[in-house]
């Protein structure tokens, strides 16, 4: 008589119930979640790193239709970046007008906050992470055009 061994149902895998949903929650847990917080600080990059340059550029065009005049090309800059997360940047123009070259270059130095820093760290339950492990965080865009 075949007596009915502990643990074993007809189909013989009794012991395996359950291990597909513990792998899901291990795979979530530990791949998946990292996976979407890198996608969303790279798309976040990605879009200040735009705005900056953008910013760039039109400050640099600015200074080329004044013929070098820099008046309020930082000020555009900063209207420009002003929707992006914490300090505004840093901008340096340089007029160079000599008898080899004539052109301009506006460099934008932005300091980037992650997703995690951008929230307010007084609410966070571990206010010193840092999810890019010491990176110094500085997007730096640069335009250069000639002038007339």
């Amino acid at each position: 008589m075949n007596r009915p061994v502990p643990g074993i149902t007809p189909t013989g895998h009794d012991s395996q119930r359950g291990v597909a949903a513990v792998e899901m929650a291990v795979l979530t847990a530990f791949v998946l979640a990292p996976l979407l917080m890198i996608l969303v600080e790279g798309s976040k990059i990605l879009g200040e790193y735009s705005t900056i340059l953008s910013a760039s550029r039109e400050a640099a065009r600015l200074v080329m239709r004044e013929n070098g005049d820099t008046t309020g090309a930082s000020d555009l800059v900063k209207n420009l970046t002003s929707g992006l997360d914490g300090a505004d940047p840093a901008v340096e123009i340089t007029v160079t007008d000599t008898e080899s070259e004539k052109n301009v270059k506006v460099k934008v130095d932005y300091v980037y906050q992650t997703v995690i820093a951008a929230q307010s760290q007084a609410d966070l339950p571990y206010p010193d992470l840092d999810m890019l492990g010491g990176w110094n965080r500085t997007l730096t865009a640069s335009t250069v055009m000639p002038l007339p």
